[in-house]
């Protein structure tokens, strides 16, 4: 799919005003016996083609934006080259948001890098595979030709400990190192070269990947503060006050409260400093959950679960204090669990 640039980006790009790039553009438009010509839809397409001709806004193509930018050059020396380097960034930019996500989604439903060592996360094969978004012939052919060969010229071979590691069954795990060093094998020596959209797909892994890595490394060290300011905040919004035994945490009675992720840490990691996801539970219940569920993971389906079957005193039906509470929990979870069941945030 092509690539479009909005008007007021490509007057931002080429350091001009909506209607000066227009003027520009009346100019390519009004003769056909010069160089300068704008095609559609190699360099535009119109947004709102039922509009007056003279009123019709267009999307340019980075092949239009330099178009542009060339015709300019004549009037503004240098400004070519800022464009061209305006267009490199976001094309970069670009390509870190599609692959970050692609990381992103792959990490969640992977459960998360196997191993940090530093700033490096190792990912097992098949996530490999799913953010290369390659088959597993693909995959090993390169990493064969990386082991056999070395490095190719201008770039470093795979390493241990730096582009993979051994797990205890001896099963190589990746880096984000790794992954891009693949990526740049594959496009420069396997079959994929024969198809362009899985070229640029694997090229832009292999130009951003060690960067969305970074981010994901640092999101995760910084999960521990943010997951406590995240729990301490939900304390204070429920007064300090358990809210399935409606218990409060007071000098005069000291009660222990937890923070329970509904949706655990593990198998949800875009949720784990979300507030929503936090039920402040007295401790002794929260490890009474735990311990019915076996150390799984768990949804808030399962806490309703445990509830209806373990913790009766609190639900009672006499006491219309104690059910208002649990039907409010009821609708509080049942919502939640609809909301976010297969539906992931992006990490912040």
């Amino acid at each position: 799919m092509t690539d479009f640039i909005n008007d007021k980006d490509t007057a931002k790009i080429l350091r001009k005003s909506v209607e000066e790039l227009y003027e520009i553009v009346d100019f390519f438009d009004s003769r056909n016996d010069d160089e300068w010509e704008l095609t559609e839809p190699e360099h535009f397409e119109y947004v709102n083609r039922r509009a007056d001709p003279e009123l019709r806004r267009r999307r340019f193509t980075e092949e239009g934006v330099e178009a542009l930018a060339r015709y300019c050059e004549e009037h503004n020396p240098g400004i070519l080259s800022i464009v061209l380097d305006a267009l490199f960034r976001r094309r970069r930019r670009r390509k870190q948001m599609l692959v970050t996500r692609r990381v992103t989604q792959e990490l969640i439903e992977g459960g998360g890098p196997l191993a940090i060592r530093g700033e490096l996360a190792f990912v097992d094969k098949r996530t490999t595979w799913k953010i290369l978004q390659s088959n597993s012939q693909g995959i090993n052919n390169s990493i064969g030709r990386l082991t056999t060969a070395g490095s190719l010229e201008g770039q470093e071979g795979l390493e241990l400990e730096k582009h993979f590691l051994l797990t205890d069954q001896d099963q190589k795990i990746w880096s984000q190192k790794g992954l891009a060093t693949i990526a740049l094998d594959m496009v420069q020596n396997s079959s994929i070269r024969r198809s362009k959209s899985r070229k640029a797909w694997v090229e832009a892994v292999g130009e951003v990947v060690e960067d969305c890595f970074k981010a994901e490394v640092a999101r995760i060290k910084a999960a521990p503060s943010r997951i406590s300011r995240t729990i301490k905040s939900a304390k204070r919004s429920a007064n300090h006050t358990c809210q399935v035994s409606g218990r409060r945490n007071m000098r005069s009675n000291a009660i222990q409260l937890d923070g329970h992720h509904l949706f655990d840490k593990s198998t949800r990691p875009d949720l784990d400093d979300l507030h929503e996801n936090i039920l402040v539970v007295q401790g002794n219940i929260h490890r009474e959950f735990h311990s019915w569920r076996g150390g799984e993971s768990c949804e808030p389906k399962d806490f309703l679960d445990f509830l209806s079957e373990n913790m009766s005193e609190y639900i009672d039906p006499v006491n219309s204090g104690a059910y208002s509470r649990y039907r409010n929990l009821i609708a509080r979870l049942i919502t939640f669990q609809r909301n976010f069941e297969g539906t992931h945030l992006r990490y912040r």
